[in-house]
């Protein structure tokens, strides 16, 4: 991202009473440490994760290491053909994250994942007991594309906020002070995403997205409700 295009907005909250000030901003290479952290914080106790695996096993360090590596592969991903997208605070410390997935342009394809050691994920997952393939369903925002009219769409694949901060509007001011207009002024007019919360859901209809799709996903350990948004910009 163009750094013309990178700001410092005033959050305007005290966090052990200093006000905090984000600036946003693409990701650096230094940043991926804390942007993982964010990543694992946000989506261990997610819906998803959890119909996933088994509870044993999410209870283990190994659990925790293998979603670190997971994450590690997405944001190596994103950093290569997408945007991964930081609200940093004075100190440089991403606060809040959100990966981006283009429809024209570096697409993001599974040969990406593959080439950035996504292979060697593959044993691992089969050793934690998850068999829920149809989770992969999910995932697939070449799908998420084709419910969108027009060429030039984008999708949040990810969207995270540092747990201290949460409940002060940060996910809103990014997707609606930052994000949208970065990718309005790059030529995008729809930004879609997906969650399998109803609380989310509540979420970006506040925000002005629009539900284009729900449906049901038959994961190894549980059922998940998934919803597909949309947003012209």
């Amino acid at each position: 991202m163009d750094n013309r295009y990178n700001s410092v907005y005033d959050i305007n909250m005290a966090v052990n009473k200093e006000v905090i000030f984000l600036d946003f901003r693409s990701g650096l290479n230094s940043d991926k440490p804390q942007i993982i952290n964010l990543l694992v914080d946000s989506f261990k106790e997610y819906t998803t994760t959890k119909n996933m695996f088994q509870p044993q096993y999410r209870s283990s360090a190994k659990f925790d290491k293998l979603l670190r590596k997971y994450f590690e592969l997405e944001v190596n991903v994103f950093m290569k053909k997408g945007l991964v997208y930081v609200g940093a605070d004075g100190k440089g410390k991403p606060r809040a994250v959100a990966l981006i997935e283009f429809s024209s342009g570096k697409q993001i394809s599974n040969w990406d994942y593959l080439t950035l050691d996504g292979l060697k994920l593959i044993p691992e997952i089969i050793k934690s007991g998850f068999n829920g393939f149809n989770a992969f369903d999910i995932f697939k925002f070449e799908d998420l594309f084709d419910l969108v009219k027009g060429k030039k769409k984008c999708a949040v694949e990810y969207l995270a906020v540092d747990k201290k901060l949460r409940g002060q509007g940060i996910g809103s001011k990014m997707l609606n002070n930052h994000i949208t207009p970065y990718v309005k002024k790059i030529g995008y007019r729809n930004i879609i995403l997906e969650t399998n919360t109803q609380k989310n859901v509540k979420f970006y209809k506040k925000n002005h997205f629009s539900v284009r799709s729900v449906k049901r996903v038959n994961l190894s350990h549980g059922d998940v409700k998934d919803w597909v948004l949309s947003r012209p910009i």
